[in-house]
């Protein structure tokens, strides 16, 4: 054990520990902001924004706008890949869960999602 440690209670040691995980979590978000308005100062001079170089990022759901709310892209439906021809649901393909009637097709049949979507049986 280390001298610097060694007239230290227990208690003393876990606080001491628990502020430097404060410390290091603040001087972290620092960072970031830092890291971040140095990254917009550069794309802003250089006449470009984040989609410019991920465009990948203006597909996003949860995209929200510098107010905070959903820009109109998030709330624009994204059309149906996959279609149940027997009932006319269909499905984007996209979500963190297939709705019922993929699952169901899933089940019944014994398929992965990956399965699913590779079949022509239902591609809108």
């Amino acid at each position: 054990m280390s001298d610097e440690f060694a007239n230290l209670s227990d208690l003393e040691i876990v606080s001491l520990i628990h502020r430097a995980n404060e410390e290091l979590a603040r001087r972290k978000e620092m960072h970031k902001e830092t890291l971040k308005a140095d990254i917009e100062q550069k794309l802003r001079k250089a006449g470009l924004d984040l989609a410019d170089l991920f465009p990948e990022l203006g597909d996003r759901d949860d995209a929200a706008g510098p107010d905070g709310k959903a820009s109109a892209r998030a709330t624009r439906p994204v059309p149906a890949k996959y279609k149940n021809h027997a009932s006319g649901d269909s499905w984007s393909g996209r979500g963190a869960r297939p709705p019922q009637w993929v699952r169901s097709i899933l089940a019944e049949r014994g398929w992965t999602i990956e399965q699913f979507k590779a079949s022509e049986e239902f591609q809108a």
